[in-house]
């Protein structure tokens, strides 16, 4: 899976501030002499909407970059067509095909910095890296929708089958374990997630975006409570039944 795209860091406020240029690098936030950049903005102009009408409408519907986790492409879809549809004198607006695709993929990064708990940051950034980091979030997410399309084949041929023996337990939840590696989560992140032994976030030593994101997506929120109810199914559908002291 492509990896890198999600740079840990403080955050820079998302306040009002100045917008930078194409080869300008988004500085570390100072605690004096701070300078402060307004990241919904930058997103936008380093995607292709800098004309300030543009930015202003886009920003009445999201008005911060972190808005963005809860929304979906078909989201995007939506705005793009429906800013199409409009008079001239309510403010119609042609996205086209590479600022639809770019802004897709920054909702696809915005929602990274999320699966591995870590707070989104323009930090280190120009034009030319966003791009290159959106587009990486960009393939994670399309092998996100290959796997998910290809989720029933690949759990079933991992399944551990019924628990029918109880001295076979420390076997049977390594093949659960492997199959809850297989499976994706609402936000994307595999279920395996929903078991792992520490709460907090551990990502040092994490060799993938994956493992990081199972080592380091938050144990609490409606993502998880649903991932979780659904690992708790799993569990029950393989093990009713069984009543030997495990």
């Amino acid at each position: 899976m492509a990896e890198a795209g999600v740079a840990p860091g403080a955050a820079i406020d998302d306040a009002e501030g100045e917008n930078l240029g194409a080869d300008q690098e988004i500085p570390q936030q100072q605690a004096q002499g701070e300078v402060v950049v307004n990241i919904m903005n930058q997103v936008l102009i380093w995607i292709g909407f800098n004309v300030v009408a543009n930015c202003q409408a886009l920003r009445s519907e999201t008005a911060e970059v972190k808005d963005m986790v809860d929304l979906t492409e078909k989201d995007i879809t939506e705005l793009q067509e429906s800013y199409a549809k409009r008079t001239q004198n309510a403010g119609r607006m042609y996205f086209g095909l590479q600022r639809t695709k770019q802004l897709k993929a920054t909702l696809h990064w915005v929602q990274d910095f999320a699966r591995v708990s870590e707070v989104l940051t323009l930090e280190g950034l120009t034009q030319a890296s966003f791009k290159a980091a959106i587009s990486i979030a960009a393939q994670r997410a399309d092998i996100r929708k290959k796997e998910a399309k290809d989720a029933s084949s690949v759990s079933s041929e991992a399944s551990p089958g019924k628990l029918k023996d109880s001295k076979k337990w420390q076997e049977w939840i390594m093949g659960f374990e492997n199959m809850l590696s297989t499976l994706l989560g609402v936000n994307g992140v595999p279920l395996l997630y929903v078991i792992r032994e520490k709460e907090e976030a551990e990502p040092e030593c994490r060799n993938t975006f994956v493992q990081k994101c199972i080592a380091c997506a938050p144990l609490a929120g409606p993502h998880f409570e649903a991932d979780a109810r659904k690992v708790h199914q799993l569990a029950t559908s393989f093990t009713q039944g069984e009543t030997s002291e495990q």
